[in-house]
This record gives structure tokens, C-alpha cells and sequence, in this order.
């Protein structure tokens, strides 16, 4: 009886300096963020806690942006095909009706791929985030501010020109504001 009380005594002894070790190493790491009596906090300061998130863009009204036309753009494209689509399956099949939906849904979809195998390319070349809209005889794209010169509209015209039957005088690069 008397060793199993000591073991127990052992156990607990223990788990408690294991307790206090872990609840030591938690502050040291974290830092004592306890305020003195009358001090005050500004929101430029900064401590810094082991798994804190860091903000590594600092130009996130140019990421919202881009952001944002992409997300735009995607809704108004999905409610295109689903137009095309409900009136491709109200459209009786091998009617010129059923043809003409069904080259436009091919067309919307072409003009989708060649957006986005653009962006990516140019995406790659400037570092740096771009948005392309291409219509029948034009193309736009806009990238970051101060990612455009002229070698690297150069390079976005190359890319455009090879992607698309489009000529260069039908391309407009400008950089968001």
C-alpha cells in the first residue's frame, strides 16, 4: 500500500513540473504582452508571436482589384453559359437555332482558355498579378502598377500576338491606377 501511494506521489510530481515547464515555455515564447499600470498600446506597435500571420503584399488595394474583376468576370461568363445552355436544351438539335448556340457556347469557351493561358504567361513574365479581356477584334489587359516598360510590353504583345489572330494595333496594355 505504501508503494503504490509513493508512485502515485511520483506521478503527480511529475506531470505538475511537466505542467510548469510547458505553461514556462508557452510565455517565453509568446512574450509577457501583460501591460504596465498605466501604459498604453499604439497599433504600430509590434510583438512578435511565433505562427502570427505577416502580411507580405503591402499592395492589397492592386490584389483586390484584380481580384475582384476576375470574380466579375467569372459570374457574368457563368451566367452566359447558362443562358447558352438552357436555350441550347429548349433549341430542337440539328436546327441552324442549335448550331448558332452551340458555335457561340464554342466561341465563349476558346475565348475563356486564350484569357487564361494569357494571364498565366504574362503572370509569369512580370512577377506580378494582370487581367486580360479578349473580344472578336481586341484585346486589353491591365497589370500592376509599375510592372509595365517596354520590355515588358513587348513581351505581353508577343504573347497576345501568338495566342490569338489578333494584330498588335488591336492590343491596349495599361497598368491599374
Amino acid at each position: 500500500m505504501n508503494v503504490i501511494l509513493k508512485r502515485r506521489q511520483l506521478i503527480l510530481a511529475t506531470l505538475v513540473v511537466a505542467l510548469g515547464a510547458a505553461v514556462f515555455v508557452n510565455w517565453y515564447y509568446t512574450g509577457n504582452n501583460s501591460l504596465k499600470q498605466g501604459e498604453e498600446t499604439t497599433e504600430s506597435e509590434y510583438v512578435q508571436n511565433l505562427g502570427e500571420a505577416k502580411y507580405v503584399n503591402a499592395d492589397a488595394t492592386a490584389t483586390d482589384y484584380f481580384s475582384e474583376v476576375k470574380l466579375n468576370r467569372q459570374k457574368t461568363r457563368d451566367e452566359a453559359l447558362d443562358k447558352l445552355n438552357t436555350s441550347l436544351k429548349n433549341a430542337k438539335t440539328g436546327t441552324e437555332e442549335a448550331k448558332s448556340i452551340t458555335a457561340s457556347i464554342d466561341k465563349l469557351t476558346l475565348q475563356i482558355k486564350q484569357e487564361n493561358d494569357i494571364e498565366s504567361l504574362i503572370t509569369a513574365k512580370i512577377s506580378g498579378e494582370c487581367v486580360v479581356v479578349i473580344n472578336d477584334s481586341s484585346a486589353q489587359i491591365v497589370v500592376k502598377k509599375g510592372a509595365l516598360n517596354e520590355d515588358t510590353a513587348l513581351q505581353i504583345m508577343d504573347i497576345v500576338t501568338t495566342n490569338t489572330k489578333l494584330d498588335a494595333s488591336n492590343i491596349k496594355i495599361t497598368e491599374s491606377a
